[in-house]
């Protein structure tokens, strides 16, 4: 007994001390890797991979760590991440697999796992997205969305979906778009959860969907993974269709399983393709300029890539199989 006073004692004198990186790992503790290989100029290089808040240098809130420290903790490492969501401030990555929402607070330099929201315990947590303050968590299982503030308290949940998978939010308009994978639709909702108008029916022609997933809103434009029909669709805010790319196939440029989906700065639209293990790059009128990654579980190597998400021109990879995310930089022309 003396001796876990002791160590809290020690954790209560360390209280506000952080530990840790302010960022990601530096590109230097990560192996030089770049797309394509020399000769050619590069255009995307690898920043950085991580499985656990231990990776970057976080830790728990303190009393969070108290209670852990008592009562034991269980905490475990990415299982099966699925989606991630980034901002200035937060990476948050859902993982069905421990039905929990890995929040890694980078500059807090702290972490947190969520298995619930208020008193609902998570099922099947799949998608998720930042918006400001607010964590948005899609469950496909309890078939709701969860809007939770800067506390992580419930603002909202969203209801009367068959199953709701991928999450994305407009920040200008304050919108948010939730893919109803079975229902072959994407709902717009507003800032007060008020539905506003759905886009699409069962089918293959422009603005019809068969099984979407993942989403993106990225340059004021709408990208919709329509994923059994081995395409993209393109909309502006108000879900007018602008274009479709995209077809079925293994060759580059085509797509096996289609899954995250993501643009940079200067447009170029990036593709999870999972069962071909690569991300493809697209410029913005869909046309094929490069792909990366391969199937393995060395860096840069993937083992079916899902959710995408970008912040300043870095691409975070849920790469599934292999419990990790990887991160990518966009090298600009002049970079």
């Amino acid at each position: 007994m003396t001796r876990r006073w002791s160590f809290l004692l020690a954790l209560l004198l360390g209280a506000c001390a952080t530990t840790g990186p302010e960022t990601l790992p530096k590109p230097g503790e990560t192996p030089r890797m770049v797309w394509p290989a020399a000769p050619e100029q590069a255009r995307i290089e690898l920043v950085a991979s991580f499985s656990s808040a231990e990776d970057l240098g976080l830790r728990k809130p303190f009393f969070r760590r108290i209670l852990d420290f008592l009562a034991g903790s269980d905490d475990r490492r990415l299982s099966r991440p699925y989606a991630v969501a980034v901002n200035s401030e937060k990476v948050a990555v859902a993982d069905p697999d421990t039905a929990t929402v890995h929040l890694f607070e980078i500059q807090k330099k702290t972490y947190q796992q969520l298995d619930r929201a208020g008193k609902q315990l998570f099922a099947s947590p799949i998608g998720v997205a930042l918006g400001g303050d607010r964590l948005f968590v899609a469950d496909s299982r309890l078939n709701k969305v969860f809007v939770l503030d800067s506390s992580l308290e419930i603002l909202k949940v969203l209801e009367d979906f068959q199953r709701p998978t991928s999450l994305a939010f407009d920040p200008v308009r304050q919108r948010l778009y939730v893919t109803d994978t079975p229902a072959h639709e994407v709902q717009v909702f507003d800032q007060d959860g008020g539905l506003l108008f759905k886009i699409g029916e069962r089918g293959e022609q422009d603005m019809q969907f068969n099984y979407p997933s993942h989403l993106a809103f990225a340059n004021d434009r709408l990208f919709v993974n329509d994923t059994m029909n081995f395409r993209i669709q393109v909309f502006d805010p108000d879900g007018h269709h602008l274009m479709t790319f995209g077809k079925h196939g293994d060759a580059s440029g085509y797509f096996t399983q289609s899954k995250g989906v993501v643009a940079d700065s200067d447009g170029h639209v990036y593709i999870a393709d999972a069962l071909a293990n690569r991300v493809q790059i697209f410029d913005q009128n869909g046309s094929f300029l490069l792909e990366f990654g391969n199937a393995g579980d060395a860096p840069g190597a993937f083992h079916m890539p899902s959710g995408l998400a970008t912040w300043n021109d870095k691409i975070y990879v849920a790469d599934s199989y292999n419990q990790r995310i990887q991160v990518f930089r966009y090298l600009k022309a002049s970079d």
